[in-house]
């Protein structure tokens, strides 16, 4: 339930903010490079590529259910339409250039990608994943331990008062 709730936070938030104003302005070149550097230096972009490779996957799945006999016909054709596709991409990075724009300057996106350029941002940029991960797990496992406590220390307030919960 905690899960769900979470998703569509997060699904409520990405909405809200693709639609914000932000995408309604337009940025200098010199801002937008900005936020390119800022990007690539950053790696968060890096995992996108694997969008159209998961929709093809799904693509391929689905329509070979429906008729196993046409396998072959399939991931020729969903091969074909997913090159044809790979060329919007170039839309996803510009409105996610649009994101890092609407937030920061042009000078701090600058500092962002001298930061991710040096020794230590690279370090930040090649962890940031695994902590993120790990922190992750270690969320849930505390999730659990205070959810078993809070569940303990309820029903010894019912029982206190004569409640069995």
């Amino acid at each position: 339930m905690i899960h769900s709730f979470a998703s569509r936070l997060a699904v409520a938030a990405l909405v809200a903010g693709l639609s914000a104003p932000a995408f309604a302005e337009d940025y200098t070149a010199d801002h937008m490079a900005a936020a390119r550097a800022a990007i690539v230096a950053s790696h968060v972009s890096d995992g996108l590529d694997n969008i159209l490779i998961c929709v093809a996957q799904q693509t391929k799945a689905l329509l070979s259910r429906t008729n196993p006999a046409q396998s072959n016909l399939i991931d020729q054709l969903t091969n074909t339409a997913a090159l044809e596709l790979a060329a919007q991409r170039p839309e996803l990075d510009k409105q996610i250039q649009e994101v890092w724009a609407a937030r920061f300057s042009k000078e701090e996106l600058q500092k962002i990608a001298e930061f991710y350029n040096s020794p230590v941002g690279q370090k930040l940029s090649k962890e940031t994943a695994g902590m993120v991960q790990m922190s992750g797990v270690a969320a849930q496992v505390w999730q659990r331990k205070i959810g078993e406590e809070m569940l303990t220390k309820v029903r010894e307030a019912a029982k206190a008062k004569g409640v069995n919960l």
